[in-house]
């Protein structure tokens, strides 16, 4: 029998643990956040972004027709820093026979994207408390600019386990500013280090980090309505809270541009589908939500009988651990 060289098995054995350790990492992406956030440019520090009111509606002419005033307001979103980095002894660089340090440090960037995406999925989420451009919070029960409730609540008849779940309803109709606004001043550096400088070799001590610069902001907040669902809901709950937040989205209106106009009502021609309608949930509602996109039939309670499922094909369902498990 061949002897086993004990120092080299206990490398590779270290070196397998670290790579499968850092395969599970990667696993960890954020929703598919990117077909609901607009990406702009940015050039400063704080960038103005301007909400110009409606035009007024056409009216007959009768010798005179009052002209309306259009006014300007601006959205102010500020570019933060941000940065991710780790500090590293010299003497454990130098003695990690597996190579599992310099192998984590070089992910780095590919983490400072990564995360990049998890703060726009939390910054949505926050939208319940963060303003948007018409000084109100992005969800909320009232707005200062258009008429519209964008933060409801439902009960759910399937269970009473009062465990509660949240659903966020994305129109993505208009094409040109998403929900969700990224406004990128500096893009994430590449892996960034002090190890070649003397005040590293003087305190024997590497530093390691990737840097970037973005605004979080949002779109027009009557294109998303959020719900917070008390109690658990069933297959044929789902379909009543879409229904709900449908509903909910089909009210809104704009602003109008002269006060004697007739209300315009931002989602009057809106028919709901994958492409267009996108809804993020919390993880336990996410199998759920995804049975309910794709299935022709779903059962209607606890009785046994089955429904024709009108929720087929008329969503996208993206569960996100930013609305919790």
């Amino acid at each position: 029998m061949a002897l086993v060289d004990v120092s080299a098995f206990t490398v590779q054995a270290r070196t397998e643990f670290m790579d499968g350790m850092m395969a599970a990492e990667q696993k960890s992406l954020p929703a598919n956040y990117e077909p609901f956030v607009t990406k702009m440019a940015s050039k400063t520090l704080v960038e103005t972004h301007l909400w110009m009111s409606n035009l007024p509606r056409l009216k007959e002419f009768k010798g005179y027709v009052p002209f309306a005033k259009l006014s300007v307001k601006g959205y102010t979103v500020t570019n933060k820093e941000w940065r991710v980095g780790v500090e590293v002894p010299k003497v454990t660089i130098d003695d990690d026979q597996a190579g599992g340090y310099l192998k984590q440090i070089n992910g780095l960037p590919k983490r400072a994207q990564e995360d990049a995406g998890h703060q726009v999925l939390s910054h949505l989420v926050a939208g319940t408390s963060n303003t948007c451009f018409d000084g109100s919070a992005f969800f909320a029960s009232s707005h200062t600019i258009g008429s519209g409730d964008n933060l409801d609540t439902a009960n759910s008849a399937g269970s009473s386990d009062g465990t509660t779940h949240y659903m966020i309803g994305l129109v993505l109709t208009n094409t040109v500013v998403k929900p969700v606004v990224y406004q990128d001043r500096e893009p994430m550096t590449s892996l960034q280090t002090d190890a070649d400088t003397p005040q590293a070799a003087l305190a024997k001590d590497y530093k390691y980090w990737v840097d970037g610069r973005f605004g979080l902001a949002y779109g027009y907040w009557w294109d998303a309505y959020h719900l917070t669902i008390t109690d658990t809901p069933d297959l044929s709950d789902c379909m009543t809270h879409l229904d709900q937040m449908v509903s909910g989205l089909r009210t809104f209106t704009l602003p109008k541009g002269d006060d004697a106009d007739t209300a315009l009502y931002v989602h009057e021609n809106w028919v709901p589908d994958a492409s267009n309608f996108y809804v993020l949930c919390n993880m336990k509602l996410g199998q759920k939500l995804q049975r309910l996109a794709t299935a022709e039939l779903v059962a209607a309670g606890t009785s046994g009988a089955t429904i024709t499922n009108t929720w087929q094909k008329g969503f996208t369902v993206i569960p996100t651990g930013a609305l919790g498990a």
